[in-house]
């Protein structure tokens, strides 16, 4: 008889075991639910003219070398800083190397791009 009990207390460890660990899963699924929410809804999608001020290119860096610019990562990069003609704000766009060897300083574009509504800090901007 006190194996039957025993087991049924082993049972009733490995039942509550489950049961704080789905809900550690559920917790854990419901926090990036509304973490991708708040970053969804803290941001306000904008687009406007700007014109291109300046093109930069970012060498990507091979391990073990030594990092000339505080940019550089593992992959090259063309940068296309743009001046906003509506409200004068200065925006980086990453762009493509083809896109990048297409515009030329002066050039004027459309640029579409998130803006954080409590930090006012640029997201994700593209060039049309």
């Amino acid at each position: 008889m006190s194996q039957v009990f025993n087991s049924l207390d082993l049972l009733a460890e490995a039942t509550q075991h489950i049961r704080d660990t789905m809900n550690k899963s559920i917790l854990l699924r419901c926090l990036i639910a509304l973490l991708l929410i708040a970053v969804l809804v803290g941001c306000e999608r904008k687009s406007g003219d700007a014109v291109v001020i300046r093109k930069n290119y970012v060498a990507a860096v091979k391990q073990g070398e030594e990092i000339k610019d505080e940019r550089a990562t593992n992959h090259e990069q063309w940068i296309v800083k743009t001046r906003m003609l509506d409200n004068g704000r200065m925006i980086e766009v990453h762009v493509d190397q083809a896109q990048w060897e297409k515009l030329r300083e002066n050039d004027r574009v459309k640029v579409t791009y998130r803006v954080g509504k409590y930090t006012g800090t640029v997201w994700d901007a593209e060039i049309e």
